[in-house]
């Protein structure tokens, strides 16, 4: 028999499937399991996979922003729902689906051509997954999401390390395609990497070598992504990386552009958008190095630039073709189009430079603050419930009238008989009642409502708003109250029931009044809990 966890274990590998799906020649196929599996998971409340297969949706619609199906979608409309995704991992309080949504968003920033707010966004990413207790799989994912988005601003010294990250979680990574794709992205970000310091070479000599060394690495990790079970435009597009590095380096040139054909029409076929333009841009180069000047002028005039949103090789098709035609041709205007494509290609790396002092110098600032606030929260957080503590209760109590929403409401909660439960079942029984009585309150309230574990059995909520009303609070008191009566308890301990006292005070700011500070409402609602253990719906609510 499956159980709950196990069948959403599973439903959240096939949603990272059907992301990674969509981005291979099984993407027909993804795209049609993806309703079905959103609806799967909206109907357990599977909250965590609904926003992988919604973030699976918003990768199509980057990658493929002109295709049928996402004709209608504007480049505004994809920001919108992927910033809907980061404000949901947010409610989620999931550190790695934060990153993994931030990092989509910093793709799409991209795109739109926002460098600070790529970077911003990618940083904060990485800080986020850099999270022990966070899922293996979100952060694998994560890290291969954060590490696109610097792609397209051309840092694969930080993409690499991303990857190296992604490949440490192993196992996690290969309940899905995760290793493959990381292995393979490996292959496309090296040889992206490689082409830019050829382009280079052509204004800093001394690039020439790192040149070689990096069609070199790219070489190095085919291998691997060979032996890995992959999609049919995965292995396609890792055959021609090879080819492209072996072309640049001079490796059986003869052999490899009589395939060329063959691969053009492979990758077409298969819908290739990244990996076709550097290998066609590579064969008109070496076409032109070994005195094929005809055969190498028709490459270049073919070679076209890549189309993906996430390519980190845009321009080295462009000036491909500004070299060999200026080769071919040594006129005026075909040397103004080289002195240009030498003016362009200096720029853009000179701004990768600056790019890349800069996101480095981001990562460290956000790593820091999360290290700081991760502290905080382990400062205020009670280790048995996860819930706030009581120094943060403490702090709310100093808190002056002044900042105080126009509504506050204070509700305290006791478990009845709470001694009797740890008496008669045992205090392990007792602290998972406290766990989960916290849950069930977790569950019940709003992101920002502040739900605290007091001390001992007893716990608070606090409530803000600035049309806070008497019946909103006493409808959650007798909603709470209902849930815990009606749980299923005897999973805990045979004959258990659990049943809870809560009393609530409100306050209003008036033109008159204020308000009412803390330390008074605390007051009113602690009396109002005294009242409300003697009554029959154990409910009891102060206006103040």
């Amino acid at each position: 028999m499956v159980t709950s966890d196990e069948a959403h274990r599973a439903a959240h590998r096939r949603a990272y499937d059907i992301f990674e799906g969509v981005q291979s020649d099984q993407r027909e196929v993804a795209l049609a399991e993806l309703p079905a599996a959103l609806s799967d998971a909206n109907l357990h409340g599977w909250t965590d996979v609904a926003l992988i297969l919604d973030a699976a949706a918003a990768v199509d619609a980057i990658t493929h922003p002109d295709s049928g199906g996402q004709a209608a979608a504007t480049v505004a409309a994809v920001g919108q729902a992927v910033d809907a995704l980061v404000d949901r991992a947010e409610e989620l309080g999931s550190s790695a689906l934060q990153g993994l949504a931030l990092g989509l968003r910093a793709v799409v920033s991209a795109n739109a051509d926002d460098k600070a707010a790529t970077v911003l966004d990618a940083a904060r990413a990485i800080a986020l997954l850099d999270d022990d207790n966070e899922s293996p799989l979100d952060r694998c994912v994560g890290y291969v999401v954060a590490a696109a988005a610097f792609n397209t601003l051309r840092l694969w010294e930080l993409v690499d390390d991303l990857y190296d990250r992604a490949l440490q979680f192993g196992a996690a990574a290969h309940e899905t395609r995760q290793s493959a794709a990381v292995v393979v992205n490996r292959v496309l970000t090296r040889l992206e990497w490689a082409l830019a310091v050829v382009e280079h070479g052509d204004v800093e000599p001394g690039d020439v070598e790192l040149a070689d060394e990096l069609l070199d690495a790219v070489l190095d990790v085919v291998p691997a992504a060979l032996a890995a079970e992959l999609p049919t435009l995965w292995r396609l597009n890792v055959l021609a990386c090879a080819d492209v590095a072996s072309l640049l380096r001079g490796i059986d040139a003869d052999r490899i552009l009589g395939r060329v054909d063959e691969h053009r029409r492979a990758l077409t076929g298969a819908g290739d958008l990244e990996v076709l333009p550097m290998l066609e841009a590579a064969t008109a180069v070496v076409l032109w190095r070994s005195g094929q000047r005809e055969a190498a002028v028709e490459a270049a005039m073919q070679a076209i630039p890549a189309t993906s949103a996430t390519s980190g090789a845009a321009t080295f098709p462009l000036w491909a073709r500004a070299h060999v035609l200026a080769a071919a041709d040594p006129s005026a205007a075909t040397a103004a189009l080289l002195d240009h494509t030498h003016a362009v290609v200096r720029l853009l790396w000179q701004s990768r430079r600056t790019v890349l002092a800069a996101a480095r110098a981001q990562i460290l600032i956000e790593q820091r603050q999360h290290e700081h606030l991760a502290l905080t929260r382990a400062v205020n957080t009670d280790a048995l419930t996860g819930l706030f503590n009581r120094r943060r209760f403490e702090l709310w109590l100093q808190q002056p009238v002044a900042e105080l929403r126009a509504c506050t409401a204070l509700l305290m909660i006791d478990v009845d008989d709470f001694k009797e439960v740890n008496d008669r079942f045992g205090h392990d029984c007792g602290d998972e009642v406290l766990r989960r009585v916290a849950s069930m309150m977790a569950s019940a309230v709003r992101p920002d409502d502040v739900a605290i574990r007091h001390g001992g059995d007893e716990f608070a909520l606090i409530l803000e708003g600035d049309d806070l009303r008497a019946s909103a609070v006493r409808e959650l008191a007798e909603r709470l109250s209902a849930a815990i009566s009606g749980a299923s308890w005897a999973g805990v301990a045979p004959e258990l029931q659990v049943s809870v006292s809560i009393g609530a005070a409100l306050s209003h700011r008036t033109r008159k009044r204020a308000g009412v500070d803390p330390a008074a409402l605390y007051k009113v609602a602690d009396a109002a809990l005294y009242r409300a253990k003697g009554s029959r719906s154990r409910i009891a609510l102060s206006e103040v």
